[in-house]
């Protein structure tokens, strides 16, 4: 999307982006999700389609022609009694944005290629758009930054007690993942709308062992993106044939292997291997890591037995065991390599998502 921005932009074009900025009720879209209008009428990207999308492209052409944003609500309750797919009857606050590329400033451009790299790399950042302010000086509504490694790398946001606040702000945001409205409060009275777009880093998968159960789960992990690596000692499972579409294959020790990759907190780790005895010194390695999942596979009885190792002769704190989904997935009595392929991945979905379904270490 961001590349056909670029070139909107270079062949001097006014469009807007459409962006929903929070919703209530049922929509056929969540908050971030993005459209943009050219003034040819060309549009890449949806808001959810029927009546509630085409008041938004009425609106964008008022924008375009305006370079003034609007912040628009969207009442879908009429698509309820139409043939309009997007039958849900919830509202949608969309903000839409104009973009130009403005003689006098570089912002929009600079911008347009941080989010290139960012998005290109998989590199966390934040991007921040007012939506409203009040008592903030000159600051103005569609005013925007984007902050990486915890600074502004690009934007035109130039009130410094505003700025503070936002780069707080998306700390809390990256960590959480979430996209959100925020209401800010300055120190010195002002009031500001600000939303935070949230770009995730890449979400990595680190799957120790390349049995049976790893072919399932990497087809549901590529078709949720992430980068994926598998790890296995054994060459006649870990290689190309078996695992033609991931990142990584790696053959060794798999405790070792371990210890010589990077893990973030967007990384996700599984523990499958052949049997608990490798498991457990896999585990090792990871349990002290920033990782946002620590899932391993085993029954109770040999779980519990390698927590209680873990806690008494290796002083392990308790709060680093209660880290770990163990016995792997979510409890939806799976059987088969696949069901239960289905029921991993859907408890790092449950993680990443703050869920509520019940884990299977839940009833341990």
């Amino acid at each position: 999307m961001y590349r056909e921005v670029k070139q909107f932009l270079e062949q001097d074009e006014t469009l807007a982006i459409a962006t929903i900025v929070s919703t209530l009720g049922s929509t056929p879209r969540e908050v971030g999700a993005k459209m943009v209008i050219a003034a040819s009428g060309e549009i890449l990207g949806t808001v959810g389609g029927g009546c509630g999308e085409a008041e938004v492209r009425r609106e964008a052409v008022q924008v375009i022609r305006s370079r003034k944003p609007a912040l628009v609500r969207v009442e879908l309750m009429d698509d309820i009694e139409s043939n309009s797919p997007a039958v849900c009857g919830g509202i949608l606050n969309v903000f839409i944005d104009p973009w130009w590329k403005d003689p006098k400033s570089a912002a929009n451009i600079q911008l347009v290629d941080e989010l290139l790299q960012v998005t290109e790399k998989g590199i966390a950042s934040v991007v921040a758009t007012v939506i409203r302010a009040e008592n903030c000086g000159e600051t103005k509504p569609g005013e925007k930054c984007l902050i990486r490694d915890g600074a502004p790398r690009a934007g035109n946001i130039l009130n410094s007690e505003l700025l503070q606040e936002i780069l707080r702000e998306s700390e809390v945001r990256l960590r959480r993942e979430e996209s959100r409205q925020i209401p800010l409060n300055l120190p010195g009275g002002g009031k500001a709308e600000v939303f935070f777009e949230v770009i995730p880093a890449v979400r990595k998968v680190i799957i120790v062992g390349a049995g049976h159960l790893a072919i399932p789960l990497v087809k549901f992990a590529k078709i949720l993106g992430f980068h994926i690596t598998v790890i296995d000692d054994r060459v006649m499972y870990a290689n190309r044939e078996r695992f033609p579409d991931v990142e990584e294959v790696l053959v060794g020790d798999m405790a070792e292997t371990l210890r010589g990759i990077e893990i973030t907190p967007q990384t996700y780790i599984v523990l499958i291997t052949r049997g608990h005895q490798f498991d457990e010194p896999c585990l090792r390695e990871v349990i002290h890591s920033p990782a946002k999942y620590i899932g391993m596979i085993g029954s109770k009885r040999r779980i519990k037995a390698c927590f209680i190792r873990f806690r008494d002769e290796e002083g392990i704190p308790e709060e680093l065991l209660k880290r770990v989904y163990a016995p792997i997935g979510l409890d939806i009595k799976a059987e088969s390599p696949e069901e239960i392929a289905l029921s991993i991945i859907s408890e790092m979905v449950q993680v990443r998502r703050n869920g509520s379904a019940q884990s299977m270490r839940d009833s341990r």
